[in-house]
């Protein structure tokens, strides 16, 4: 059953919605404080959201933009409004898919279903498939390390830089082609900022008391290496 989390702060547009969702067996969550929509998303862990722009605190943008941070989730941005700029903005910051309000729940509930298949049904082109070394398991679908009981949750370049470095073990992944895959345009990116994101995933390694390490190899890239191998 797919989780659905529905951020939208007017309740009778929310309540269609979880009703209609609810007919087709889809689980529903709608949001209960605006203030801590992360928080609430991290507990979910939906495999959908639908998101209003027009919100309390922070906009609809904000709030795409904090989720696309941390996950790989799908995003619709349903609003009324209708300006091109609108839509371009909310895809620019990390929506799947705009619907305008008033909206055919026909509509509605085709683009839901389509982008599910993309992501991850019969369509879908980003492999969740778990991977596992030693006593650490990369899981895709949950953007999570794990080691036994323990986790950590990773950001969407975390995740990426994992997937090479997992795929790639026990080989050195050389420092270009982890830029290449991550960043569309390198002349916008920081000396420092693949090193920053390393270390950082470094810090949830030794968080999770993973048996892996990333080596730097100097003049090249990054290799994941196994304690004790």
């Amino acid at each position: 059953m797919y989780k659905i989390y529905i951020v939208e702060d007017d309740s009778n547009i929310a309540s269609l919605i979880v009703e209609h969702l609810s007919k087709y067996q889809f689980e529903c969550h709608t949001v209960q404080q605006f203030q801590h929509i992360i928080e609430e998303f991290n507990d979910i862990q939906p495999h959908l959201v639908i998101m209003d722009i027009n919100l309390p605190t922070f906009d609809g943008y904000f709030w795409s933009r904090k989720i696309r941070q941390l996950s790989i989730c799908p995003i619709i941005i349903v609003s009324a409004r209708v300006n091109d700029i609108d839509q371009v903005y909310g895809i620019e910051n990390g929506a799947d898919d705009f619907i305008t309000k008033p909206f055919s729940l026909d509509v509605f509930m085709a683009k839901v279903n389509g982008l599910l298949r993309r992501t991850y049904g019969e369509y879908a082109s980003f492999d969740t498939s778990t991977i596992t070394i030693g006593n650490t398991t990369l899981n895709p679908d949950t953007v999570r390390l794990q080691t036994g009981s323990n986790e950590s949750l990773l950001t969407l370049k975390e995740m990426q830089l994992s997937k090479l470095l997992f795929e790639a073990y026990p080989n050195v992944v050389a420092r270009q082609k982890l830029l290449s895959a991550i960043w569309d345009d390198e002349t916008f990116v920081e000396e420092n900022t693949l090193t920053v994101n390393i270390g950082r995933l470094r810090r949830k390694f030794e968080a999770i008391h993973s048996q892996l390490e990333i080596k730097t190899i100097r003049g090249l890239g990054y290799q994941l290496v196994e304690e004790g191998k």
